[in-house]
């Protein structure tokens, strides 16, 4: 949890920082109207530590080895067995919708993602396709 807690103080916002106005952005004032953004943020962390000294060996089973894998074991010996380790983060923040406050009222606006409804029409397109290919093939198999 440290080192969490690290990473969030590298990027700007500890725990105690994360706020409303990350979400809500600043109210926009046009003609009449108040617009106030409002968006998705989301943040992902990872971390992976290996440690594997003679990996691949079943104790429990004695094996013998060939000349090259004896020089092999016993260059990675002399290196102190096997590491590895490994990190990332990221955050990602997408706008959701709008609150629009005028004459008329208050109105909650949603912002379609465009990316989502293309992804869907492709996907539809290849559920048909492969209906139409599994017709055909029993059409054609008798």
């Amino acid at each position: 949890m440290e080192e969490i807690k690290a990473l969030l103080e590298k990027i700007g916002k500890t725990p105690e920082q994360v706020s409303v106005d990350m979400v809500f952005g600043e109210p926009q004032v046009f003609e009449g109207y108040t617009l106030i953004p409002v968006a998705e943020i989301s943040y992902g962390f990872g971390a992976g530590v290996g440690i594997a000294e003679g990996a691949g060996r079943d104790a429990a089973e004695p094996q013998e080895a060939t000349e090259s894998e004896e020089a092999a074991e016993s260059e990675e010996e002399k290196k102190g067995g096997a590491a590895g380790g490994g990190g990332g983060a990221g955050a990602k923040a997408r706008p959701l919708a709008y609150i629009e406050i005028g004459p008329e009222g208050t109105h909650i606006r949603p912002i379609q993602d465009e990316q989502k409804i293309d992804l869907a029409g492709i996907l539809l397109v290849a559920w048909v396709c492969g209906w139409i290919g599994l017709v055909l093939k029993s059409i054609f198999k008798k």
